[in-house]
C-alpha cells in the first residue's frame, strides 16, 4: 500500500477548516489529515508534535499570521511543504509566501475539490521524487560518511555517482562542524538547496560520527559556483548565525578525497574565531597557526609581588597586543588570557581584601573569556577588563611619579658612560618600554635619547675645559665609542667643533 502524505489545516475561520475537511476524500486521494489549527501559534505546536508532510495555511490570522508561519516553517522545518489560501486582495502576502518557499496558492473564492486535489497531487509528486532521490543516495552517502570517518570503502561506486566526463571532472569539499549549528536539518536543507540551484553540479552531503559535515561537490572545468554557494549560506545564517564553512582547493581524483578532508579539517580548526563576518572561507584564506610568543612570567610576577600592579597590567597589554596580531591558536590564546588575568586579579584580591570589585571582575572575565567566539570580541573583552581594573586600582595604589623620576635620573647619571638604552632602563625599573617612554617624555619634556645626549654633551664640555684628555678619551668617557659621531653631534648642538670649544673656553 502506498504511503499517505500527511496534512495539517491552518485557518482562523472554523467554517473554512470544516469546508476543507469535507471537500475531498482525503485517504482515497493519498493523503491523511493529521489535525487543524486556528492560528499560526497553534500551528507551530501541532507541526512540532505531528510532523506533517504538508501544511495548508491561511495568510491573514491573529497572533502569528501566515507569512510569519511560512517563514518559521522554512527556517525550522525545511522538510515540510506548504501551500497558502488567499483572497483576491492578498497579492502582496502571496508574493511573500512564495519567497518563503510556498509551492502553490489557492484562491478561497474559487476553490474547488478538483483544484485542491490537483495542487495536492503536484506537491505529492515533489515529495515522492525527493524521497526517491534520498533513497537512491542513501547507500552512496553512507559509504562517503564511512570513508571520511576512516573506514575502507570501494571508491568506484562513489566515483561512478559523479558522472562527469574524465576531462572535465573536478571536486571540491565543503566542510563545516555541526557544533556551529542549533538545528542540523537547517544545514542540510541549505546544502540541498545549493545542490538543486545548478544542474551542472553534482553534490553529495556527508556527516560523520565526529560531527564533521558538508558536501562533496563535482563540477565541470572552469565552473564558478561560489556565487550560488555564498547565497545559500547567507540565507542559512538568518537562522544559524554561527554557521562557518571552509572550501577546499579543487582536486581531480576521488582517491585524493580523504587526504583533502583531513587537511581541510585540521586547517579549519578554530578558524571561525578570526572571521566574525565571513561565513565561507576558502582553504587558501585559512590562517596557519604559528608558535606563540612566550609570556615573561618572571617579570610579571615580580611586578605583582612588588605591588607594581600598573606595570603588571602594562606587561599584559604588550603581550596580548603581540598575540592578537599573530596567528595563534584560539584555544591557547584564551587559556593564556584566563591564566594571566586569574593571577593578576587573585593578587589584587589578596592585596585589597575589602574591595569586592576585583572578585566580580575575575569571575566575569573567566566566564566570558571561556565562551568568547571571535577575535574581535576577545580583544574588546581584554580592553574593557583592563580599563575597569585600572579605574579601580588607580585610587588604591597611586604611583609616586616624582620619586620614580628622581631614581631614573640618578641611574642615568651613574650610567651615561655606558651604552645605555631605554630598553635597559625599562628592564631595570620593571616598566614596559612604551610606558617608560611616555612617562619620561611627559616629565622631562623631551625624549629619553635627547635627555641622555644632553647629559653626555654637558659632561663633554666640562672635560674639554677642565681636563687634559684628548678628544678620543673624552668621547669614550661620555659614552661615545665613535669620535667622528661624537664630534658631529657636538657641532650640531653647539655650532662649533669640540676642539674649537676647548680653545675658546680654556684659560
Amino acid at each position: 500500500m502506498a504511503t499517505l502524505h500527511t496534512v495539517l489545516l491552518v485557518d482562523d475561520e472554523a467554517t473554512i477548516r470544516d469546508g476543507l475537511k469535507h471537500m475531498i476524500r482525503w485517504e482515497q486521494a493519498g493523503f491523511r489529515l493529521l489535525g487543524e489549527a486556528a492560528n499560526g501559534q497553534e500551528a507551530l505546536t501541532k507541526i512540532k508534535e505531528l510532523q506533517p508532510n504538508i501544511v495548508i495555511t491561511d495568510l491573514k490570522m491573529p497572533q502569528i499570521d501566515g507569512i510569519q508561519l511560512t517563514t518559521i516553517i522554512q527556517q525550522q522545518y525545511p522538510e515540510v511543504h506548504f501551500l497558502v489560501l488567499s483572497s483576491y486582495d492578498d497579492f502582496h502576502y502571496v508574493s511573500q509566501s512564495f519567497k518563503n518557499g510556498a509551492l502553490d496558492y489557492l484562491l478561497k473564492p474559487t476553490l474547488t475539490p478538483a483544484s485542491l486535489l490537483a495542487t495536492l497531487d503536484k506537491i505529492s509528486s515533489k515529495i515522492t521524487h525527493q524521497q526517491g532521490s534520498v533513497s537512491e543516495q542513501a547507500p552512496i552517502q553512507e559509504a562517503l560518511n564511512r570513508y571520511l570517518a576512516g573506514y575502507e570503502e570501494d571508491l568506484d561506486t562513489l566515483d561512478a555517482y559523479f558522472t562527469r566526463p574524465h576531462d572535465t571532472h573536478n571536486y571540491c569539499l565543503l566542510y563545516t562542524n555541526l557544533s556551529y549549528f542549533h538545528a542540523n536539518q537547517q544545514l542540510f536543507h541549505a546544502l540541498k538547496e545549493f545542490t538543486e540551484s545548478d544542474r551542472s553540479l553534482q553534490a553529495l552531503p556527508f556527516r560523520t560520527s565526529n560531527h564533521d559535515a558538508g558536501l562533496l561537490i563535482g563540477f565541470p572545468e572552469n565552473h564558478d559556483f561560489l556565487v550560488q554557494l555564498r547565497g545559500c549560506i547567507a540565507k542559512l545564517t538568518y537562522t544559524e548565525s554561527e554557521a562557518f564553512f571552509s572550501l577546499s582547493t579543487p582536486f581531480h581524483t576521488i582517491d585524493q578525497l580523504r587526504p583533502v578532508f583531513l587537511r581541510l579539517k585540521e586547517k579549519s580548526r578554530g578558524q571561525h574565531f578570526f572571521y566574525k563576518r565571513q561565513r565561507l572561507v576558502l582553504e587558501t584564506e585559512l590562517f596557519p597557526y604559528i608558535a606563540s610568543e612566550r609570556f615573561d612570567t618572571k617579570k610579571f610576577l615580580r611586578a605583582l609581588l612588588d605591588n607594581n600592579f600598573l606595570l603588571g597590567i602594562t606587561r599584559i597589554e604588550e603581550y596580548f597586543n603581540e598575540m592578537i596580531l599573530s596567528n595563534v591558536d584560539p584555544v591557547f590564546l584564551k587559556q593564556q588570557a584566563g591564566s594571566i588575568f586569574y593571577t593578576l586579579l587573585s593578587r589584587l584580591e589578596e592585596e585589597f581584601p575589602n574591595e569586592a570589585t576585583f572578585s566580580r571582575i575575575k569571575n566575569t572575565f573567566l566566564r566570558e573569556v571561556a565562551t568568547v567566539r571571535y577575535l574581535e570580541d576577545f580583544s574588546d573583552l581584554l580592553l574593557t577588563t583592563i580599563e575597569e581594573i585600572r579605574q579601580q586600582l588607580t585610587p588604591l595604589s597611586p604611583l609616586d611619579e616624582d620619586d620614580l623620576l628622581v631614581a631614573i635620573q640618578r641611574f642615568i647619571q651613574d650610567n651615561y658612560t655606558k651604552s645605555l638604552s631605554l630598553s635597559e632602563l625599562a628592564d631595570t625599573f620593571h616598566f614596559s618600554y612604551t610606558y617608560l617612554s611616555a612617562f619620561l617624555s611627559a616629565k622631562l619634556k623631551m625624549s629619553f635619547s635627547d635627555y641622555l645626549k644632553n647629559i653626555r654633551l654637558d659632561k663633554a664640555k666640562e672635560l674639554l675645559v677642565q681636563s687634559d684628555f684628548n678628544l678620543s678619551e673624552i668621547s669614550e668617557a661620555v659614552g661615545y665609542s665613535d669620535i667622528s659621531y661624537f664630534s658631529r653631534i657636538f657641532k650640531k648642538e653647539f655650532q662649533m667643533t669640540p676642539s674649537k670649544y676647548r680653545r675658546m673656553n680654556q684659560l
